[in-house]
């Protein structure tokens, strides 16, 4: 069975489109609200840490994933935000998301894939500078990166594109 860690995870939606192949280690979320939620879809097996991802260490998360799963706050790169991009309160919290993927690969514990999902507006945001910046961390950190941009109209009636990367 393959393993993952979930941030920013809300109500755990990458781990319903995981599946049952997939086992949960470590799921994080900021809001109290979202954690509840969390636990009335997937119980409440101690994988769940609402928290700050500023306070995550790597020494928090259990075992080895395959995949580290990030979908941070998309309001600094919205076209509906007001362009603080990277360096916001919110959208900034990729940095803190990343310092915990450095332990993993400082302690041996890399996962083998990290996957992040975010708006379109990632893209162009400071003339293309944050997404720059996003995949020259994948780099440093010895992994390759590109986008990947799929509109949820595939899949129901909204037209809601995501950026993956």
């Amino acid at each position: 069975m393959a393993r993952f860690y979930e941030f920013f995870a809300g109500g755990g939606m990458a781990r319903a489109g995981l599946g049952e192949g997939w086992q949960c280690l470590f799921a994080n979320d900021f809001d109290p609200k979202k954690g509840l939620a969390y636990q009335a879809n997937w119980g409440t097996g101690g994988e769940l840490h609402v928290g700050d991802v500023r306070a995550v260490t790597a020494d928090m998360l259990h075992g080895q994933a395959d995949l580290a799963w990030g979908s941070f706050p998309c309001q600094d790169l919205s076209l509906a935000g007001v362009g603080a991009g990277l360096g916001g309160e919110r959208s900034g919290s990729f940095y803190p998301f990343w310092s915990v993927i450095s332990g993993l690969v400082e302690a041996g514990r890399a996962p083998t894939i990290v996957a992040v999902e975010n708006v379109c507006g990632t893209l162009t945001s400071h003339g293309g500078k944050d997404f720059e910046a996003i995949c020259q961390t994948f780099k440093d950190a010895g992994y390759r990166a590109g986008a990947l941009v799929i509109n949820a109209d595939l899949f129901v009636p909204q037209s809601r594109p995501r950026l993956f990367v």
